[in-house]
């Protein structure tokens, strides 16, 4: 009987510590963005739009395997692009050699995480027209 239990009961762990990464990180990470600029900017991560923002401004975004775009655009400002890239997440490692959970945590992005939680972004202000003067 005791040993049905404990055969029981580890089935039931390795069950609950299926796709760790899953769990514990979820397929969305948090990032800050940080500028010098003072106006409200649009953010477009992903093709999906954040208007008004003021910085340090923090968002999620996907987890995953491809690179995350941000376009922060200004009137003020020439338009930046940010490309976040992604790198391996060590907390799916406690899925250790449960098939299952790798592919949960593949599935689902929570494998990988961006590469800073901290971006920093240099705006270039629009030249102004120089206006002739007689």
């Amino acid at each position: 009987m005791k040993r049905l239990s404990f055969i029981v009961l580890a089935f039931i762990c390795s069950v609950m510590l299926t796709s760790c990464a899953t769990i514990f990180c979820g397929s969305k990470a948090q990032v800050i963005f940080e500028s010098d600029v003072d106006e409200p900017v649009t953010l477009t991560i992903d093709g999906r739009k954040h208007t008004n923002v003021t910085f340090p401004y923090s968002t999620k975004i996907d987890r995953g395997f491809d690179e995350t775009i941000v376009k922060v655009e200004a009137p003020s400002y020439q338009t930046e692009t940010i490309v976040i890239d992604k790198k391996f997440n060590p907390v799916s490692i406690i899925n250790l050699c449960e098939v299952l959970g790798w592919g949960i945590d593949a599935a689902t992005g929570a494998m990988m995480k961006p590469e800073y939680k901290w971006y920093q972004i240099e705006m270039t202000p629009k030249e102004t027209p120089a206006t002739d003067k007689e």
